[in-house]
């Protein structure tokens, strides 16, 4: 992509701007290690936030100037709140936000070479006018000759071609930058991870196979508000849906929605989301706020099903029987599900019961007996952050993990949503039916993998 939104920028000048990126960070990062020589523990720790708050705003800077698949990439690294300092998360957050939009010539070119004609040959009306824009791509309204509405999503030309090379380039920043100082091996993992989930999300016909897999799967939850495909107007850069209208989730004080819809609406995002995790085992991983609409009658709907996790048998029975570990208190079994799950450092010794019951009270907003959450007022996602990052990243026994970065990203991500429902949820209630004690094996993920595969 370009700064003058007429075309995809050449490759040179990407390669250009994510290097001078590198080299600036890189080249602070070494000031500072001199500089800290010199200076007190206090005074080192304070340039460290100042060095970490300029990187990472010289980071999300390059990365939304470039737009496509590097603001993408600085998205998703914004969800990493177990890698990443909290002045880096705040710099990349400003990523999360509507990109400006292709110039309209662009749009109509990538939909001809991807249909075989224009827009307005395609369809009975066709807005020229984006609905809303992204990194990657953005969705037109249009209409159908058959007269249903729909929304057109399109991809910007030449951002699957740079994905590989900027997700490299994020990666050596944040090397050079000294912010990632855990092991190589657990890093590489993790960022393949984004990788393959970024390249799934950049292939429209994937999606649309998400989309109609996600409307079998929930099918009898008349509730839960899913587009429909449009095949005969889609390919593997252009998808378009029937058009499901809502309200954003920012927007309902405006929109008049009273407590008691918002308790509902809450209700049914945390039963959405248990169940895809520990049920269904098929994850849809983009907790953006911008996918997710509500209806005054309580119904959700949800949009955008391009980055969707597929959760394996084995990592699922191990994630589920790791909480009900904790749960138990039974710190043995913790630490052996770590290890298994890849969140343990190879070759360390356990870490003290103390580290594990820390991370257990913070999480106390799962267990039973908990009762109703206010999300208007709550604060127990940031503690349970905040308990992960200092007691056991402290102790250099715990890594980030490819086998859970996507089911804790879609956690954290609805914790913020219904804050910005302010619902209040009983949901220590929902979490444990479908913990299901007692543990659930691997055998009994399996049978559950095997039905949905079937669907």
């Amino acid at each position: 992509m370009n700064d003058d939104q007429h075309g995809p920028t050449s490759k040179r000048s990407r390669f250009t701007k994510l290097a001078s990126m590198t080299a600036a960070v890189a080249g602070n990062y070494a000031k500072g290690r001199v500089k800290g020589l010199f200076q007190g523990s206090d005074a080192r720790a304070a340039d460290a936030q100042a060095e970490n708050a300029r990187n990472g705003a010289r980071i999300a800077r390059t990365l939304g100037e470039l737009k496509g698949a590097a603001m993408k990439v600085g998205q998703l690294a914004s969800t990493l709140h177990d890698i990443l300092p909290g002045e880096v998360l705040s710099a990349l957050t400003t990523l999360q936000g509507s990109a400006p939009p292709m110039a309209f010539e662009v749009i109509r070119r990538q939909i001809e070479a991807e249909l075989g004609s224009p827009p307005e040959r395609l369809f009975d009306w066709f807005d020229p006018k984006p609905f809303a824009a992204a990194s990657i791509g953005q969705v037109h309204r249009a209409r159908t000759d058959d007269g249903r509405e729909v929304v057109c999503k399109v991809q910007y030309p030449g951002v699957d071609s740079s994905v590989d090379s900027d997700i490299a380039h994020l990666k050596l920043a944040l090397r050079a930058s000294g912010m990632l100082s855990f092991r190589k091996q657990a890093i590489d993992s993790l960022f393949a991870e984004l990788r393959d989930r970024l390249h799934e999300e950049l292939d429209y016909t994937n999606e649309a196979e998400n989309v109609r897999l996600f409307r079998r799967l929930h099918a009898a939850d008349k509730h839960l508000i899913l587009p429909d495909v449009v095949g005969e107007r889609s390919s593997g850069r252009v998808l378009t849906m029937t058009y499901e209208p809502g309200d954003a989730l920012g927007d309902l004080e405006a929109a008049g929605y009273d407590q008691a819809t918002r308790n509902l609406l809450g209700e049914r995002l945390v039963h959405l989301m248990y169940r895809q995790i520990f049920e269904l085992l098929t994850v849809h991983a983009d907790p953006n706020p911008a996918n997710f609409a509500c209806r005054k009658n309580g119904d959700l709907v949800v949009y955008d099903f391009g980055c969707v996790k597929r959760v394996q048998p084995q990592i699922g029975a191990d994630y589920k029987n790791l909480m009900v570990a904790l749960m138990r208190e039974d710190y043995r079994e913790v630490d052996a599900k770590m290890a298994r799950l890849g969140l343990r450092v190879p070759g360390t010794q356990p870490p003290p019961d103390s580290l594990y019951k820390e991370l257990r009270a913070s999480l106390k907003f799962l267990w039973p007996g908990y009762g109703p959450m206010d999300f208007a007022q709550s604060t127990a996602h940031q503690d349970y952050t905040g308990v992960l990052l200092s007691s056991l990243k402290q102790a250099h026994k715990v890594q980030p993990s490819s086998a859970v970065a996507f089911t804790d990203r879609v956690q954290t991500g609805h914790h913020q949503n219904l804050i910005q429902l302010r619902a209040k949820v009983d949901f220590s209630g929902i979490y444990m039916s479908y913990l299901n004690l007692p543990q659930l094996g691997e055998a009994g993920f399996e049978e559950r993998m095997q039905r949905v595969a079937a669907l």
